[in-house]
């Protein structure tokens, strides 16, 4: 049998060695060699005005041979190693040894270093040092050691900043750099002396960099950090940057922001501070670094949890009373919740590989919404989670191309693709569902001694499942199976369950049915649901009529059952049921006509009797499994009558979720889209009035979102009081002088910009154009752009799609380059058409200048697109630029779409025209 192997090309110092690479040993690193500290020297040449500038360093590596070999496997890319300055030593003997040479592993970003006729023996630890040159990219390029430009009082600054989750710490410097192979760091950094920089661990000591040819530098030493992944390791070079600083406890903390923004900062700093003492108490593990820094940083759209050294973009940490509105403000303060729990999940206990990536994400996504909850209870963040998080993915999950939570990795670029929604959001999902599973107290015991019991190591699922386990036996928590047999039916299996409940009415009896739920089925697909595949062990919660005051029935449906007989269901024949009380388990619901009937008549009477979060899902789960075609459409759209006696945010939220792909679908048919919204308008009326009549200075932070968002639909489906309202107050804005905050209020300034520039004309939008020229108040920004984007003149449209390629007069920061282009894709059909062919046109460069980032612009784009003639624009697309995975996964959206169009286009016509008769 013949091996095939690869010739790779390696530039040591001036000498360039051909050499043949041995047999591909897969994506991870080969376990010879375990590092346990690093000294890693890096001086990022951040004044040289060329473009691609370099990144001096050298690392030493101490390690540990677990067995023999004759080689050294890092990781490195982009780097060129200088072979003469490699040193490998026993750290014991002394005794050399000598690379005669490097070779390379491109697929797997493998550096081999090859020893000369000699092992490094097992058991022995080792020295590896060696100096290199790296890249220090630009702001295009924002991963590994990177410059970003911007703007500050006038004149042009810089800061360079490190990206390394979650592959990228290997185009810094040579390293091991898989989670599990943590080790401790000590970091020395060199910059210029006007400049000052921040790493993970405090400062130990500056020195002068004398005779090195850098005059004007220092070198900056960092104490030694705790052990940890290389993708956490962090350094930032920052200009002219401010700070504040909490230094309430042990941990001090420090929020830098460049000067100008430097106020706005001061509530994320407050917020901070909470969090961290949220976490602390809540988890019974105190924060073991000495400090925590967190950088705003401008014109970037991540949060980055580094240990010690969160790396934030600005638009998540300024906020401004009385111009930021509440649900900007909230996101801001989940942001923050979010990077302080990875400090104990991710950062404490790390994810032993990147299958596992929802042990970080998903934990860290459900904590923020605990810690928020319990830190700021006015904002009611534990219900809302059902809204942001579970109704959103249960959408994408609900796809033939959707996978499971627990994702293999068998490829250096599949490492960057586990970082989705499925992993963020229904991670979340299955942790809140353990969470009512187990109990509140023996979920927060589970997470302590998860984390006690691998505090500075890595873990895997298994690892979780079993802390969990131990708890619950310790609680005398009773389940039908164990925790981790339940949950791995969730976090294995691909998508979720529909439960379908057929009631008995004679017998007071009920049998439970489950089945994959798809949002469509494709001809062509070959879904199995019958055996094991595919099935769930389901928590069924009920309520009736009669029990809403108690706790909920549980039940149980087994995996190795795909229909169940529900034990003691005895519900009298009058009363309604509902299953899956408050969307605890990940599923939906439906039910027999006859007790959707029930439930619409408990609504209609009096909606206060079913929980709020069951009303919002009833709502989903109506509009949903009508979509799918399980439902009749006149069932939903009766439901939602019943929302002219709500007045909760969830319910409304909820439906406004449903209506928008109505909305959408409809566009293209103006008759039947003028009715459906004369069915919305009538619906949503009387909340739109009730909550003018209370005006925008109520305390509820809840109630002004409900607010903002029944404004917004009302207005957008040209509500004549609505729109009325909007037009008087931008033009009473227009005309005074004084701070808008005093005219228009925050919650509503994107729907009233919006509203105004849309029905009026050119010298509206100018004075959004103008005011956003002259705020520095980045969700204020964000709103008026939005507004500009509603604007149905096809040249304004244009010309702000001009701005996002950089090359216009009008400057925009490039944050809000794709904001601009999605907003003007969301808002109106001729936008979505203008974007769809911009796109076209200039795809290669938007990839190559925003990191790949636009595949969200031409899904929103594409969202309409229900007919033949859209697949065709789709191939003609892929045609163009080859963006086969992405085109393919619009194309099927835009197969469901026309199949909906098909089987309920004719039905919701005739039944919204049987309204107006």
């Amino acid at each position: 049998m013949l091996l095939q192997c690869r010739l790779a090309l390696v530039l040591v110092s001036s000498v360039l060695v051909v050499t043949a690479v041995e047999p591909d040993t897969g994506v991870r690193l080969p376990r010879h060699l375990i590092p346990r500290h690093y000294t890693v020297r890096l001086l990022p040449h951040v004044l040289d005005e060329k473009e691609n500038a370099t990144l001096d360093g050298s690392v030493q590596i101490d390690v540990r041979c677990i067995q023999d070999t004759p080689q050294i496997f890092l990781h490195a890319v982009g780097i060129r190693v200088n072979l003469e300055s490699i040193k490998v030593y026993d750290r014991g003997s002394k005794e050399r040894f000598f690379v005669q040479n490097i070779t390379e592993d491109v697929d797997n970003q493998f550096v081999i270093l090859h020893i000369r006729r000699k092992y490094l023996v097992k058991g022995a630890n080792y020295v590896l040092a060696m100096n290199f040159i790296g890249r220090l990219n630009n702001q295009d390029h924002s991963r590994g050691f990177y410059r970003l430009r911007y703007m500050e009082a006038g004149r042009p600054s810089m800061m360079a900043l490190t990206q390394m989750e979650p592959i990228d710490a290997r185009k810094v410097f040579p390293c091991f750099d898989e989670p599990d192979l943590k080790a401790d760091f000590s970091i020395i950094v060199g910059r210029p002396s006007h400049m000052i920089s921040v790493s993970n661990m405090p400062l130990y000591r500056t020195l002068p960099m004398y005779g090195e040819g850098f005059p004007g530098y220092e070198w900056d030493v960092f104490h030694r950090s705790y052990s940890m992944s290389t993708y956490l390791v962090s350094v930032a070079i920052l200009e002219s940057a401010s700070w504040l600083s909490m230094s309430d406890g042990n941990v001090k903390l420090r929020l830098w922001a460049r000067p100008s923004l430097l106020n706005q900062t001061r509530h994320s700093l407050k917020v901070a501070r909470k969090m961290l003492d949220f976490y602390q108490n809540y988890l019974a593990v105190d924060f073991p670094l000495p400090k925590q820094d967190i950088i705003a940083v401008p014109n970037i759209e991540t949060a980055m949890e580094n240990w010690g050294l969160i790396i934030s973009g600005e638009q998540f940490l300024t906020h401004e009373e009385g111009v930021t509105s509440e649900a900007k403000k909230e996101i801001n303060t989940l942001v923050m919740a979010h990077e302080m729990a990875h400090q104990w999940f991710g950062n404490l206990v790390t994810l032993n590989w990147w299958t596992d990536i929802w042990l970080n994400e998903g934990l860290a996504t459900y904590l923020s919404y605990v810690a928020v909850d319990q830190v700021y209870p006015d904002y009611k963040m534990i219900e809302k989670f059902v809204l942001n998080e579970m109704q959103k993915v249960m959408y994408d999950d609900a796809l033939l191309t959707s996978h499971s939570v627990y994702q293999t990795t068998n490829q250096t670029e599949e490492i960057t693709s586990v970082f989705d929604v499925i992993s963020y959001k229904k991670g979340a999902s299955m942790l809140r569902m353990l969470n009512e599973l187990i109990g509140h107290k023996t979920f927060k015991q589970g997470l302590t001694r998860y984390l006690k019991t691998l505090e500075y190591r890595n873990a895997v699922q298994n690892d979780f499942w079993s802390a969990f386990t131990r708890q619950a036996v310790i609680n005398k928590v009773k389940l039908p199976y164990d925790i981790k047999t339940i949950m791995e039916t969730w976090t294995h299996n691909v998508g979720y369950p529909v439960v379908t409940i057929a009631r008995n009415y004679s017998a007071r009896t009920a049998t439970a049915a489950q089945s994959r739920f798809l949002l469509y089925q494709d001809k062509n697909s070959s879904i199995m649901e019958d055996g094991n595949v595919n099935l769930w062990i389901i928590p069924l919660t009920f309520t009736t009529a009669s029990s809403t005051k108690q706790e909920p029935n549980l039940r149980w449906l087994p995996q190795l059952s795909q229909a169940e007989k529900i034990a003691d269901f005895n519900v009298p024949a009058d009363q309604w049921v509902i299953f899956n009380v408050n969307r605890t388990g990940f599923y939906r619901v439906n039910y027999d006509e006859r007790n959707w009937n029930l439930i619409w008549a408990q609504l209609l009477h009096d909606p206060q009797q079913i929980p709020t979060i069951s009303r919002a899902q009833i709502i989903d789960d109506a509009f949903h499994l009508a979509r799918a075609g399980l439902l009749s459409y006149q069932v939903a759209f009766n439901l939602a009558n019943y929302l002219k006696k709500e007045t909760d945010y969830l319910p409304w939220k909820s439906t406004f979720e449903a209506f928008s792909y109505i909305d959408v679908m409809l566009a293209h048919t103006p008759t039947t889209h003028e009715a459906f919204k004369q069915f919305a308008i009538g619906i949503i009326t009387p909340m739109y009035q009730q909550m003018k009549a209370l005006g925008s200075n109520n305390k509820d932070p809840v109630a002004r979102q409900l607010f903002s968002e029944v404004t917004k639909w009302a207005c957008q489906w040209n509500q004549t009081d609505c729109v009325e309202y909007a037009l008087s107050v931008y033009r009473n804005w227009m005309a005074q002088l004084n701070d808008s905050a005093v005219i228009v209020p925050a919650d509503l300034k994107r729907v009233i910009t919006c509203t105004a520039i849309r029905h009026l004309n050119l010298s509206e939008w100018q004075f959004a154009w103008k005011k956003f020229q002259e705020s520095n108040i980045h969700s204020e920004k964000d709103d008026l752009l939005a507004g500009m984007a509603c604007t149905t003149n096809t040249s304004l449209l244009s010309t702000m799609l001009q701005w996002t390629l950089g090359n216009s007069s009008h400057r925009l920061d490039s944050i809000h380059f794709l904001d601009v282009i999605k907003s003007i894709a969301s808002e109106t059909l001729p936008g979505r058409d203008l974007v769809f062919e911009f796109l076209g046109s200039h795809w290669d460069l938007l990839k190559f200048r925003y990191n790949d980032r636009p595949d969200s612009a031409i899904e929103i784009a594409a969202s309409s697109f229900n007919n033949l003639s859209d697949l065709e624009k789709l191939d003609a697309f892929n045609s163009k630029h080859g963006e086969g995975d992405l085109i393919s996964y619009i194309y099927s959206v835009t197969e469901a779409n026309i199949q909906w169009m098909s089987k309920h286009y004719q039905p919701i016509d005739e039944w919204l025209h049987q309204l107006r008769v």
